[in-house]
């Protein structure tokens, strides 16, 4: 009986530890292959058939679909460019350039994988033809709860936020385009 209950314990050991790790897996490490610039990061490989398990695993965690190789490319926040987790308590303002692409969307979501709940008069998206930008062709965006003057992501709520970058139709689906390429930086103002 004493060996019967020693197995079991180390059973129960063994599936609780590979569950945590995984799940850590999953929320933290951002997969085989994934691009880092600045506080954003790209799966250049989540849309093709050669895949690791743990991109899709992050995938469906998020409840995202992740764009072909030939439609573009997603690239996901979750910290400021300070390394301070994105909070929705805070204001933000997120400026720069985009790599080159046809189009482009700037989308806000929760920590559930929602989108992001608007604050009144704001809206939780944004594309790239209706921004306004500077001669040099980069843009600001503040992103906080009260109405901001120029381009405006306006969100309520607590918690912890993922700004989600789609670049359609880019040239930059290789590796060796993602290393050099330079993304918007998002720096945190005033939090409540």
């Amino acid at each position: 009986m004493r060996i019967l209950l020693f197995i079991l314990a180390v059973a129960a050991f063994g599936i609780s530890l590979g569950g945590a790790s995984a799940w850590y897996s999953i929320q933290t490490i951002h997969g085989f292959g994934a691009i880092r610039s600045g506080p954003w990061t790209a799966f250049p490989f989540a849309g093709q058939s050669e895949v690791d398990p743990y991109t899709i695993a992050k995938s469906v965690a998020d409840g995202s679909v992740p764009i072909g190789a030939t439609e573009g490319l997603a690239f996901e926040a979750v910290t400021d460019s300070g390394g301070e987790a994105l909070q929705m308590s805070c204001d933000y303002v997120l400026e720069g350039k985009t790599p080159p692409s046809k189009l482009w969307t700037l989308v806000a979501y929760d920590r559930n994988g929602e989108v992001a709940q608007a604050a009144p008069g704001g809206r939780t998206s944004l594309y790239s033809g209706a921004i306004l930008r500077f001669p040099d062709d980069s843009f600001r965006i503040s992103i906080a709860e009260r109405p901001q003057p120029g381009n405006w992501i306006g969100m309520s709520g607590q918690g912890s936020f993922r700004l989600v970058l789609r670049l359609y139709d880019t040239p930059i689906t290789a590796n060796s385009g993602l290393i050099s390429t330079t993304m918007p930086q998002i720096s945190r103002g005033d939090c409540r």
